[in-house]
């Protein structure tokens, strides 16, 4: 092994602490002493290098035709004090504009078309890497109301059967229920379980069961018990706005007491068929 004169690591070694992980752990120890010694400098300038890092992504990370955007934590729990600067955000990749864009408005297709599938693959993207779009992003992004964004999301839900991700539905928020019609038409006429329901709309198996046990507390009140909708609200801590969607879609759905039954029985099969695995 080859040996070096002493003097080079006198000399070149300093240069080693010539970083910005080292001036920023001299601003703390100077500016806020009381924050902790050198180790918990060191946890705190490591925590927060991760946090440059995923929020200023080096550029070669993005595309032509791609931005970096901050999206709502999909897995942040909604509430209707917290501020968006108190609401946790992940940093998510959109891609604004593709060849296939380009290709869909040179062959005539229209701009409400193109711009649909761009909506929708900005809230897909966003959520893939979990995150959650409201519409008012989308709208800065795109140069469009919130309003005509809502109404290519919905006209898309209604014509493909399909949800689309956004804080409205993901996170329950807003006045759209388009989600829990379709939630309860997949799970009431299509039959299928709630782990198939849940991938279908974008939506964890809880939030698939919390609606379908809303639907049917809403049920029992209305229907069985006669209550009104104001009653009903009173029962079930729902608010008013739901339980009279909820009512719209008994109504649409055309439940039965028969159908009901059939419906409850089938949701406590798929709760117990998730609950096995745990229980081996």
């Amino acid at each position: 092994m080859k040996h070096y004169p002493p003097h080079y690591s006198s000399t070149y070694s300093p240069l080693a602490a010539k970083t910005f992980r080292a001036a920023l752990s001299q601003l703390l120890a100077r500016e806020f002493p009381h924050l902790g010694g050198p180790k918990v400098r060191e946890l705190f300038v490591a925590e927060l290098e991760e946090v440059i890092d995923r929020f200023y992504p080096p550029r070669e990370r993005l595309r032509l035709g791609q931005v970096l955007w901050l999206a709502v934590d999909k897995r942040s729990q909604p509430h209707d004090k917290l501020s968006m600067r108190d609401t946790p955000l992940v940093p998510v990749v959109l891609t604004l504009v593709t060849p296939e864009d380009i290709y869909a408005l040179a062959h005539g297709k229209t701009r409400t078309e193109v711009s649909q599938q761009v909506v929708l693959r900005l809230h897909q993207e966003a959520a893939a890497q979990g995150g959650v779009l409201a519409e008012s992003d989308t709208a800065v992004l795109l140069c469009y109301t919130p309003g005509h964004i809502g109404d290519l999301i919905r006209d898309y839900e209604i014509r493909t059967g399909e949800v689309v991700p956004r804080r409205g539905t993901v996170h329950d928020l807003g006045g759209s229920v388009t989600h829990k019609g379709i939630i309860a038409y997949k799970a009431l006429r299509e039959h299928k379980n709630t782990l198939q329901v849940a991938r279908e709309t974008a939506h964890t198996y809880e939030s698939v069961d919390r609606y379908l046990r809303d639907l049917a507390r809403c049920y029992l009140c209305l229907k069985r018990l006669g209550q009104t909708v104001a009653q009903t609200t009173f029962t079930t801590g729902l608010s008013l706005r739901l339980v009279r969607d909820y009512d719209a879609l008994i109504t649409e759905l055309g439940l039965t007491d028969e159908t009901f039954q059939e419906w409850l029985d089938k949701i406590e099969e798929d709760q117990h068929k998730r609950q096995e695995p745990q229980a081996g």
